[in-house]
């Protein structure tokens, strides 16, 4: 009876303040998929994939305006919570030149034959991943332009 009590007097309180959710969609999301800190895997994978699906479906563009604007608030009040998640369970350290590049061929899924033509032959893409071998400036020059990034990108920044 006390818990009750305190639930009504709350909700008393703050219904001058309401904003009613009135769209079927974004009942469905904020009910299922509440904006709130993510503490554990399991919960962060289940916001991430279904941030994921929403954005395809944003990019497919088979909707409404209002349902695209459901859409975008919902993930824009649901992105900090990801974000902080990301933040303490894979600190951001210092990449090197080869993981940029590694991390660049993986996020434009191209192999190391797609870089061929831009650094040489695919065993100085296949030397540069390994290690074996430095980006030279051409190469950094040319990467640069091929992704549409600063060179600093590949400079270490140790």
């Amino acid at each position: 009876m006390e818990e009750q009590m305190t639930v009504t007097t709350l909700e008393q309180k703050l219904r001058p303040f309401e904003d009613p959710v009135n769209h079927p969609l974004a009942k469905w999301l904020y009910l299922h998929f509440p904006p709130r800190p993510l503490t554990n895997k399991k919960m962060y994978d289940r916001y991430y994939e279904a941030v994921k699906i929403l954005m395809r479906e944003l990019e497919a563009g088979d909707m409404s305006a209002t349902v695209e604007t459901v859409i975008q608030e919902y993930i824009k009040s649901v992105t900090p919570f990801l974000e902080k998640y990301e933040k303490k369970i894979f600190p951001l350290k210092s990449a090197s030149p080869e993981e940029v590049l590694s991390f660049l061929m993986e996020q434009n899924e191209l192999s190391q034959y797609d870089l061929a033509s831009d650094l040489g032959g695919q065993p100085v893409v296949s030397d540069i991943l390994n290690g074996k071998r430095k980006l030279t400036r051409e190469h950094i020059e040319r990467l640069s332009k091929r992704f549409g990034i600063t060179p600093a990108t590949f400079f270490p920044a140790d």
